[in-house]
């Protein structure tokens, strides 16, 4: 997979919407900013604004089209789903799988958090096709399998923004404006990639 042809999609896409898309990653920097990436607060209100962020972004991706109201958007779909906390426990149940096999060692660790890194883009494709009460532990399951040979592919592909995370850790923070929602665009476009037989690009 082309991993340079992927993020020149998204910039596409941002192209001349970069206010739009800072708007739409701001709920996640503010937090991340002001709790320090830790503890439990951050779990909770990092989960609520990470499913905001994924849910706008693949819209914005799915129909081309920047969302009018950014920040409204963002905020309306961290609940917007017909079983409202459905998406933020499914973040919440990843994130405690994915410590739990942190405990044995830190790269199993790291492995089980590629494997689970779709689960939240295939809820999001369930509740699309009408399924109002996706099974949390079978969309991880099948976030399992869709990784299934891609894992050190998609571990390259986040290794690859580390340049633009020191650039941004440089820049006190407000780097991260612009990477978060290059990253999470990135990753959605990835997604789509996957799900059509990961040759689209």
């Amino acid at each position: 997979m082309n991993f340079q042809l992927l993020k020149q999609k998204t910039l596409r896409s941002f192209a001349g919407n970069w206010a739009a898309a800072i708007l739409v990653g701001l709920p996640f920097v503010v937090i991340t900013y002001f709790t320090g990436s830790t503890g439990i607060i951050y779990i909770i209100l990092a989960s609520l604004t990470t499913v905001g962020m994924v849910f706008t972004f693949s819209d914005w991706v799915a129909f081309e089209h920047a969302p009018a109201t950014p920040l409204t958007t963002t905020f309306r779909n961290m609940l917007s789903t017909p079983r409202p906390w459905g998406p933020f426990l499914l973040c919440i149940v990843v994130t405690i799988y994915t410590f739990l096999w942190s405990l044995l060692l830190f790269v199993p660790g790291i492995i089980k958090g590629l494997a689970y890194s779709q689960a939240l883009f295939l809820y999001r494709e369930q509740v699309i096709r009408g399924e109002s009460t996706p099974d949390l532990n079978e969309v991880i399951t099948e976030s399992r399998q869709l990784m299934d040979g891609h894992k050190l592919e998609l571990f390259w592909l986040n290794l690859s923004f580390i340049g633009w995370a020191l650039l941004s850790v440089l820049t006190l923070g407000i780097g991260f404006l612009w990477l978060v929602p290059y990253y999470v665009g990135t990753m959605v476009n990835y997604h789509a990639a996957l799900r059509a037989g990961a040759d689209l690009i």
